[in-house]
């Protein structure tokens, strides 16, 4: 890292489904050991995110793949808002079940996509769906679904403005994420509210 004095560096052990290895190091300050592997901070980030899948050689995204990070980190975001969405629409008998880490799975068109999800559920089985989807075909665009509907998307701030190479004072930053995130999260609550009215149950 710039200006970082530290000689005491550790390679990147992350290595890929393909089979290639991250080529990169930094010292213990500025990297992170997970269960006694040392990882650099993207792929450290990338290893918290996919949980137990990280055990699996053949789940592990490519080395530039920072989607399943991008979609924990919009699930850090939104958790407590869509546990409360689903809690307060919850039925007699209805609880909530929440994915402990990014998931992979295909879309209609069998792309891959990684997702998080939050589910109200009976002894029947599902009654309704929330989740965090981004696809690796377009990994920049993140996609709520509640049930079957995609109910809003969008590029966040910080990605849009990193594609364009523009920068911004802190201020505008923090304003910028809070509307991205408030458009989520009313788009969310709008979706649980209409379900509820028309009680419909959405498919997965």
């Amino acid at each position: 890292m710039p200006g970082c004095p530290n000689s005491d560096a550790l390679s990147c052990e992350y290595r890929d489904r393909r089979g290639h290895l991250c080529t990169l190091a930094f010292c213990p300050h500025h990297g992170a050991v997970i269960k006694g592997v040392s990882y650099c901070r993207r792929h450290a980030s990338t290893v918290r995110a996919i949980g137990p899948l990280a055990t699996d050689p053949n789940g592990l995204p490519d080395l530039d793949d920072r989607t399943p990070s991008l979609v924990n980190w919009i699930a850090r975001e939104l958790d407590g808002h869509i546990r409360a969405q689903l809690e307060a629409a919850a039925r007699e008998g209805e609880s909530v079940v929440i994915d402990d880490a990014v998931r992979l799975s295909r879309d209609s068109k069998r792309n891959l996509r990684w997702e998080r999800s939050w589910r109200l559920v009976e002894h029947t089985g599902l009654v309704l769906r929330i989740s965090i989807q981004v696809s690796e075909e377009n990994d920049a665009l993140v996609r709520i679904n509640v049930g079957s509907e995609m109910v809003a998307d969008g590029i966040p701030p910080w990605i849009a403005r990193r594609r364009m190479g523009e920068d911004v004072d802190v201020a505008i930053d923090v304003a910028q994420r809070q509307l991205f995130y408030q458009y989520l999260r009313e788009s969310i609550a709008k979706a649980v509210a209409e379900f509820r009215r028309s009680d419909r149950r959405y498919a997965r």
